[in-house]
């Protein structure tokens, strides 16, 4: 249980504050490569999901997260903790954390700020609660391969 409440809220805290830093000092029409130019730091804001799905459907976009992070809750609490599984609950603490950040955004801005992408993948920008829920996912899948880890 202590694990799921550290690293959830610790994951969300992180990427408000990248992205607070991103907005702040950049703007996007800007890149700038870092770590020997494999990672490109532009600022970006994404109104739909992933590569701009449902960006004309704003509303049943946030409903849909919202939802998603409930349930992600929920699940946590009545499966995740009570069954003992670590990587589970820590899968589903990477992706409540992560959700919750890009779910906030969506609240606060109307859409969610992006801040980095890959040289070989210029044109996806992300933001490190899309590398949260990634990794969560990750992390799932582990814990169905190892169920009792």
């Amino acid at each position: 249980m202590m694990k799921y409440l550290i690293i959830a809220p610790l994951c969300f805290l992180i990427d408000q504050i990248c992205k607070i830093k991103a907005v702040n000092e950049m703007d996007n029409t800007t890149c700038k490569p870092i770590l020997k130019n494999n990672i490109l730091l532009k600022l970006n804001y994404n109104e739909g999901a992933f590569l701009g799905f449902l960006k004309n459907k704003k509303g049943f976009l946030l409903l849909v997260n919202i939802l998603s992070v409930i349930l992600l809750i929920c699940l946590s609490v009545t499966y995740a903790i009570m069954k003992g599984n670590n990587i589970l609950t820590i899968g589903l603490a990477f992706l409540t954390g992560g959700a919750l950040s890009n779910v906030f955004d969506r609240i606060r801005l109307k859409k969610v700020v992006d801040y980095f992408s890959f040289k070989w993948k210029p044109d996806l920008i992300f933001n490190l609660a899309d590398m949260f829920v990634f990794l969560g996912c990750i992390l799932l899948i582990i814990s169905e391969v190892k169920p009792n880890s």
